[in-house]
């Protein structure tokens, strides 16, 4: 019964965390490609600025995670319930709890959130715009790449019996 507890207990906390620190990890990578102006200069006023100072270039980088991980939150938790569970579900049964199937899975489901989060904003009508933000496109694969191997690791299923 104990070992039955602790498994329903990282898959919970698997679940609840893995797509918060992707996302977070993503958009605090996402601001230092895109816009490093925000993360790594400090405005003195509206015409100058300054280098930032590390507690400065820490803080950006905090506030841009945590942007990351209310979205993983909003985009993130659907999608790992919709998608990743039933995924997780169906490798365990087939004995495919190896770290690749789950990373390409992951993968798979981040690209389609990203397509249905962009459907669902109207992006697709200025394709020219949505081409300039080249590594926002990205987000979803690699945010949901990362959900998933953090799922992996904290739900560790190659010690999950097969059944």
């Amino acid at each position: 019964m104990t070992r039955d507890w602790k498994q329903w207990l990282r898959l919970i906390l698997a679940v609840l965390f893995a797509p918060i620190l992707a996302a977070g990890l993503v958009a605090a990578l996402l601001a230092i490609i895109m816009v490093p102006e925000m993360v790594f200069e400090t405005q003195i006023d509206s015409a100058t600025s300054q280098p930032a100072s590390i507690p400065q270039i820490m803080a950006s980088l905090v506030g841009f995670g945590v942007f990351g991980g209310a979205l993983g939150v909003f985009l993130g938790w659907p999608a790992m319930i919709l998608g990743g569970l039933p995924v997780h579900a169906w490798l365990v049964r087939k004995g495919r709890t190896d770290w690749l199937p789950y990373a390409l899975i992951g993968l798979g489901v981040g690209t389609i959130t990203m397509l249905i989060y962009l459907l669902a904003t109207g992006s697709w009508r200025d394709p020219m715009g949505l081409l300039d933000g080249g590594p926002l496109l990205l987000s979803g694969p690699l945010t949901g790449f990362l959900a998933a191997s953090l799922f992996w690791l904290i739900r560790l299923p190659p010690r999950i019996p097969a059944p």
